[in-house]
């Protein structure tokens, strides 16, 4: 049974033996792909113990946030200690002399005020600090600012220019002393050195200890070899492991972690010191934020029990063969056993019986860990390829052409469902078919029982010619809803692909489309296979032979109109020709066009009597500019007023005219704004 010592019988550890962490000798590494890696050390203590532990000082937190010890022989795990790292400015601060936020110095001389100090230069004197003043003096026609040190002196008070001293002394040892330490700490805060983690113990006998901590690793990755011959697939897996510490892995237990776990750092090594507010008395105390949980998906539903069967072989274990339907070698490299030049055993069965998987898969509540088999060494700074997966594939090859990716060709590619019983994490793919090198490609995150398209060449015997999309928009349907015209279409896309099969072999080629959010599907009636982002369509193709694959797509639209807003009218006539409108619409539309058609008219009347009053106005002012210069008893002066008169008779008969259009105008405006709230129509 576990204990945990209380507080108070550290006190009797001063007496515990002493081990280093050569008694806690490293026995298992679990890496995660996160980047993050969990290691277990184990030994013997006897009676009251106390372990080292040395870590690098960027690894404390790590280890601090982590850190889990047992005593597994009925001792107690006391308090673990450390030296703390104090933050460097609230170290600096306190000292005497603070120098956390890097003073001048003259900022330094006036936090030295009252110091007895000796100084050289323009003047060799001794005397107590005053302060630093900073005065403005003209040198050479240039004013400057200044820094002089005043000083109590023997002799009276002294103002010396600070840039003329060349030394400044301090009498006082402790003050000195104090400003060396201060220096001492801020060189002493660059020091990355490894620091000491005491470990403590306490209990009777020999006994079993343990002590385990996460630190930051390299991400361990995977790499595959895939023998797809014309019967059978046959995957090999291999893991990259990177020992970067500075410590051997002798004869130590491996597990490899798939999965995504959140791992984070934090300073835990620095002392926080809370800024604390000055609150006064009876004021409520703030309330702080909070953080909420987030919801949990839906976990993937389990392999089936034939996919169960499928099952990783345990180490040493003999490969099961599995199913692989029929499918032509990959072009140019064909079935035979010469291949491309390439070494002949490159095959599954040469491949399966040279290398047996080390490794044995299992859940780990939502991870999934690789156990390796067998006690792994790996020196430090090394790295090491470890055999994980070793096992048959079911699955097809087929042609996938998607546009973006090559306009003309398809691409070579396999149809993978992972009957391994492991969960495959991402990584490169080898491809190895007629015993050659076939192409190479990238496998996502695979989880037991699920299927993945990878694709590795380009198919060169495989053409694709696409014809450009042809897409026109359909009026479906048009109703009037209280002065809205209400306008269902449709946009219809079509595509055609050609599809040339030049090879000696057969094809299933998958044309791979975007499937555009509101868009539906209309020919084919539904596609072979569907994913979150795409459709595929199957087409098999004989050798020698063309096919063609015609892809309809429907994108349904609904338009609305405020009739008696802007202007329309362009837009309706487009409407009133629709081959779907009905003779009710088309009425009501009729009569909205012929009352707009008319309370247009009465607006444009409106406009020329406005704009011929601006113009009578105009002239009159140049009229009366005129007769102010002239003889009120000449010829002319007299016309100008015969045609002023006129002007003002003119101005009064059309200011009631625009009176009369502007009330029989909002009379129509009315009357049409009733008409479209009433209208209904379909």
């Amino acid at each position: 049974m576990k204990r945990v010592l209380s507080f108070a019988l550290i006190l009797l550890l001063g007496v515990a033996a002493l081990a280093t962490a050569a008694d806690l000798p490293l026995q298992r590494v679990v890496l995660f792909s996160t980047g993050v890696g969990y290691f277990q050390r184990g030994g013997t203590v006897e009676g009251d113990a106390t372990v080292l532990l040395s870590f690098k000082v960027d690894q404390i937190n790590d280890m601090l946030k982590s850190l889990i010890v047992q005593d597994l022989g009925g001792g107690m795990v006391g308090p673990v200690t450390y030296a703390p790292r104090e933050p460097l400015a609230h170290t600096l601060g306190s000292f005497s002399v603070n120098l956390a936020d890097n003073p001048s110095l003259a900022e330094l001389l006036n936090r030295l005020r009252g110091s007895e100090v000796t100084v050289t230069g323009v003047r060799n004197t001794r005397g107590l600090v005053l302060g630093v003043e900073a005065r403005e003096v003209t040198v050479k026609d240039k004013t400057e600012s200044v820094e002089f040190l005043n000083l109590l002196t023997p002799q009276g008070f002294a103002s010396l220019p600070l840039a003329g001293l060349t030394s400044i002394k301090l009498s006082d040892d402790k003050t000195t002393t104090e400003l060396t330490s201060a220096l001492g700490v801020i060189a002493a805060s660059r020091n990355q050195d490894k620091r000491e983690v005491q470990l403590n113990f306490t209990g009777k006998g020999q006994r079993e200890v343990r002590a385990g901590y996460l630190l930051e690793t390299p991400v361990w990755k995977t790499t595959y070899r895939l023998v797809a011959d014309t019967d059978k697939l046959y995957l090999q897996g291999w893991a990259i492991v990177e020992n970067t510490s500075d410590m051997d892995w002798n004869n130590v237990q491996m597990a490899l972690v798939s999965g995504r776990p959140i791992s984070f750092t934090q300073d835990l090594y620095e002392p926080l010191f809370a800024t604390r507010p000055d609150v006064p008395v009876a004021m409520p105390v703030p309330v702080t934020p909070r953080t909420y949980e987030g919801t949990m998906g839906e976990a993937p539903p389990p392999p089936s029990p034939a996919e169960e069967a499928m099952s990783a072989p345990k180490a040493g274990a003999a490969l099961r063969r599995m199913e692989y339907a029929a499918a032509p070698a990959a072009p140019g490299f064909g079935g035979g056993r010469g291949g491309n030049g390439m070494n002949q055993g490159l095959d599954r069965d040469a491949m399966a019986a040279s290398m047996t998987a080390i490794a044995q898969g299992q859940n780990v509540g939502e991870l999934f860990s690789y156990t390796i088999t067998q006690p792994i060494t790996l020196a430090r700074q090394k790295a090491a390829m470890i055999p994980i997966v070793s096992a048959d594939l079911t699955g097809e090859k087929v042609s996938l052409f998607d546009a973006t990716s090559n306009p003309t060709h398809p691409l070579n590619a396999l149809r993978l469902k992972n009957t391994t019983g492991l969960h495959l994490m991402a990584g490169p793919v080898t491809v190895l078919a007629g015993g050659a090198y076939a192409g190479d490609a990238l496998l996502d995150d695979l989880n037991k029982g699920d299927e993945r398209l990878i694709t590795y060449a380009v198919d060169l015997t495989t053409e694709v010619a696409v014809d450009p999309a042809l897409g026109q928009t359909q009026i479906v349907s048009l109703k009037i809803d209280k002065g809205v015209l209400l306008v269902s279409s449709r946009n219809h896309v079509e595509t055609t692909f050609t599809i040339k099969n030049r090879g000696e072999e057969a094809r299933n080629v998958l044309i791979q489309l975007p499937a555009r959010p509101g868009w539906s599907l209309l020919e084919p009636a539904k596609p072979a296979e569907q994913t979150a982002n795409y459709w595929r369509f199957a087409v098999a193709v004989a050798p020698g032979a063309t096919e063609k694959l015609t892809v309809k797509q429907e994108q349904p639209i609904m338009e609305t109109m405020a009739l008696f807003e802007g202007d329309p009218l362009p837009r309706l006539q487009y409407y009133m020709r629709a081959a779907v409108i009905s003779d009710q619409v088309k009425t009501a539309l009729q009569g909205f066009i012929t009352r707009r058609d008319a309370l247009q008219q009465v607006a444009d009347q409106l406009q020329t009597k406005q704009n011929r009053l601006a113009e009578i106005t105009k002239e009159q002012d140049r009229i009366r500019q005129n007769m102010a210069q002239l003889d009120r008893t000449s010829d002319l002066y007299k016309k100008y007023v015969t045609k002023l008169t006129a002007q003002e008779d003119e101005y009064d008969t059309t200011v009631k005219e625009i009176a009369d259009l502007q009330k029989q105008q909002q009379t129509m405006k009315d009357e049409l704004s009733t008409y479209l709230h009433q209208l209904q129509a379909e």
